[in-house]
């Protein structure tokens, strides 16, 4: 017997919602793997980092890491660039040969689509964007000026002195003012590269799943930052 109503929500994304991201599937899967695994990958480090600090400084003296630094703050400081501009190129790969064309922009002006999204931007565009990425990126800044690179790269599990730091940008109130500078800066750059309403949502779903790690890096911080160095 078919009940006429169910208890279960219904989990169905609206149709409008489904035309809305319909450019992801036209998009190579490969492409979107690649993008969600360099997005991922930075926080697995932290993760990884922040749970098992000894592990890590053993891992940093031996080789192949030993190259990248004297210490393990410096080998995780390497690491994270190296991931960010990972992050970066596959991000613009994602943009150039996926969503740019399945959304119907192509380069008419230069050899790159997404160059031309960026230099073609309208200025409503460039003042969306810029109004997030330069506080995004004084967050950045302001954090690197207070604690250094011993404080942003987990100096207080890694053996590292950390300045104890009560002004610009930890007295706005914010406990991951980093993370949240990560955040406007990613939803800076992504508003810039949306040449096309239709990249809206697909760019927007981007900046969501962005998001859900850092806010999963913070929780995973909060919940043990006051445990000892193991």
């Amino acid at each position: 017997h078919q009940s006429s109503f169910s208890v279960l929500p219904d989990c169905r994304l609206h149709p409008a919602t489904m035309d809305a991201l319909a450019p992801i599937k036209k998009i190579n899967v490969g492409l979107t793997l690649g993008l969600a695994g360099a997005m991922a990958a930075p926080h697995c480090l932290y993760a990884y980092i922040w749970a098992n600090p000894a592990d890590f400084k053993e891992k940093a003296r031996s080789a192949p890491l030993r190259i990248l630094g004297g210490h393990a703050v410096e080998v995780m400081e390497k690491l994270v660039l190296g991931l960010k501009a990972i992050q970066v190129s596959t991000l613009l790969a994602w943009c150039e040969y996926g969503l740019l064309p399945a959304c119907g922009f192509f380069a008419t002006r230069s050899r790159f689509a997404v160059v031309d999204a960026v230099t073609g931007a309208m200025p409503a565009r460039w003042m969306l964007g810029l109004a997030f990425l330069i506080p995004g990126q004084a967050l950045n800044i302001g954090i690197y000026k207070a604690i250094g690179a011993d404080g942003v790269y987990y100096g207080c599990k890694l053996d590292r002195p950390v300045p104890w730091a009560t002004g610009f940008p930890f007295n706005l109130g914010i406990r991951h003012p980093q993370y949240v500078g990560a955040m406007l800066s990613w939803a800076g750059i992504l508003t810039l590269l949306a040449a096309t309403p239709s990249t809206a949502a697909p760019l927007g779903l981007v900046l969501a799943g962005w998001g859900g790690l850092y806010a999963a890096s913070s929780y995973h911080e909060a919940s043990s930052d006051m445990d000892p160095k193991k």
